[in-house]
């Protein structure tokens, strides 16, 4: 039998992981998070769209490394 013939609504691809450095395909039928508009298909694909970042809570991240606070309020 013909793939094409075979083909069900799940193997359909509906969208594309918004995360730029995934890509993958996002099938119909698929758990994904929606971001907007946008679709990311895992939980490290939104960490990585939304650019969050574990940190010690504390301690402030910046581009040459961490830090302690010293303001009460963060």
């Amino acid at each position: 039998m013909s793939k094409v013939l075979s083909l069900t609504a799940e193997d359909e691809i509906i969208d594309y992981c918004a995360n730029e450095l995934c890509g993958k395909e996002i099938y119909f039928g698929q758990p994904v998070t929606k971001i907007g508009h946008e679709l990311v298909c895992s939980g490290k694909c939104l960490i990585e769209k939304i650019r969050a970042v574990t940190i010690i809570a504390g301690r402030e991240v910046n581009q040459e490394g961490e830090h302690e606070v010293t303001d009460p309020q963060l």
